[in-house]
């Protein structure tokens, strides 16, 4: 009955010490162009990801937005450098994940991974940035834009994905919800 104790009291402290280790974590979801009027955006991916920020807009992603955004992940990073930022964007908040990611460079602030979906248009990626999924839809109503990696950025691992939808449907795609949720956990 002792050893059993003892073996509890083991398993209870390993597992006690790896949830108190875990880096923190800021997850961004940011919707694009009318996305309070025009269709769900990332809304059913936040449902998934409760712990997540998510931006909804009535018109553009604001400029409000993404200076808000940078400040964030700048004061938690500042405050603990192993927290784990991740960046989801969608359209032209897809284009917007890219503009916090330079910004962020710019302040030494590293981030974990983003999901550039459907961004409204091609996006430089810098090497503060660990890992990027950009998610391309196949539908006519598709922009069909890129992300490339910033001049001399060897170090970010970029994978592509075709959706087989149209464009405000690639918010909703089970591809790119089980892809973005298990790289952000």
């Amino acid at each position: 009955m002792k050893r059993f104790f003892v073996v509890a009291l083991v398993l209870f402290s390993m597992l006690f010490a790896g949830a108190a280790n875990a880096a923190p974590k800021k997850i961004y979801l940011i919707n694009g162009l009318l996305s309070k009027l025009l269709g769900y955006g990332l809304t059913n991916l936040s449902k998934k990801i409760p712990t997540a920020r998510h931006f909804k807009f009535a018109g553009g992603v604001t400029q409000a937005t993404i200076d808000g955004i940078i400040a964030d992940a700048s004061r938690a990073y500042a405050a603990d450098p192993s927290t784990r930022i991740s960046l989801i964007g969608i359209s032209q908040g897809g284009t917007a994940v890219a503009t916090i990611a330079a910004a962020l460079h710019k302040r030494g602030v590293k981030v974990h991974y983003m999901a550039v979906i459907e961004a409204s248009r091609n996006t430089t990626i810098y090497p503060n940035v660990r890992k990027v999924d950009n998610f391309i839809c196949t539908g006519g109503s598709c922009s069909r834009n890129v992300v490339r990696r910033s001049s001399g950025n060897n170090v970010t691992r970029v994978k592509v994905y075709n959706l087989d939808t149209g464009h405000i449907d690639s918010g909703n795609h089970p591809t790119m919800h089980s892809r973005v949720i298990s790289q952000v956990r």
